[in-house]
C-alpha cells in the first residue's frame, strides 16, 4: 500500500495573504533548489508541535515548517508546485514533541507508521473544530497525533497528549 501521507520539511521564504488564502513560499530544508508554495485555507490547521493552534502571521520568515500532504491528491504541473497541506506544523520556539499523521485501526495501531497508541484519561481527543470525539470513533480515520516520546520497541508505542480526528477516511 502506498503511504497516504507525505511529510515535507521546509524553511519559509515569504508569507502573504491573497484573497483570503495564506501563501507560504518555502524551500526544502535538505535541498535549497527545491521550492514549493503552500496554500493555507481557513480549514488548514496551523499548529505547533505541542498542538497549539496558531495563525499564519505567527510563522516568521526563515521559520521551519513541517507540512503533511495527501500523496494521492493531484498537483498542478507548474513550478514551483502549489500544495494544499492537510496540516502544517510550525517547528519553532523550542517546542518539544512529535507529530504524526496516519490512519489507525480499532486497536489504535497504524501499519503505515508502525505505531501503537495507548490512550489514557489525559489524552485529549477532538475533531478539527475542537469538539470531543469518542475513542471508539477513531478507527479508519486520518488522525493527527501529538506526543512527546515513544518506545523503541517494534511497533513503537506512545501515550499521545492529543489526537485530532479528521473526516478523511483511510483508503486502500
Amino acid at each position: 500500500m502506498q503511504p497516504l501521507i507525505k511529510k515535507i520539511e521546509a524553511l519559509v521564504i515569504s508569507i502573504s495573504v491573497q484573497n483570503g488564502i495564506g501563501i507560504i513560499e518555502a524551500i526544502s530544508e535538505k535541498d535549497e533548489s527545491k521550492k514549493a508554495i503552500f496554500r493555507i485555507t481557513a480549514e488548514t490547521p496551523l499548529m505547533t508541535k505541542d498542538a497549539h493552534q496558531i495563525g499564519v502571521s505567527a510563522i516568521p520568515v526563515k521559520g521551519k515548517i513541517i507540512a503533511f500532504v495527501d500523496s494521492k491528491s493531484p498537483l498542478p504541473m507548474i513550478s514551483p508546485p502549489h500544495i494544499i497541506p492537510l496540516l502544517v506544523i510550525f517547528d519553532q520556539y523550542a517546542k518539544k514533541g512529535e507529530v504524526c499523521v496516519g490512519a489507525f485501526d480499532r486497536m489504535l495501531y497504524s501499519e503505515q507508521l508502525k505505531l501503537k497508541l495507548h490512550v489514557n484519561e489525559a489524552t485529549e481527543i477532538v475533531d478539527l473544530a475542537g469538539k470531543r470525539v469518542d475513542q471508539n470513533d477513531l478507527a479508519g480515520k486520518m488522525l493527527f497525533v501529538f506526543y512527546d516520546r515513544a518506545t523503541r520497541s517494534m511497533p513503537a508505542q506512545t501515550n499521545p497528549a492529543k489526537i485530532i480526528a479528521t473526516n478523511i477516511m483511510q483508503t486502500e
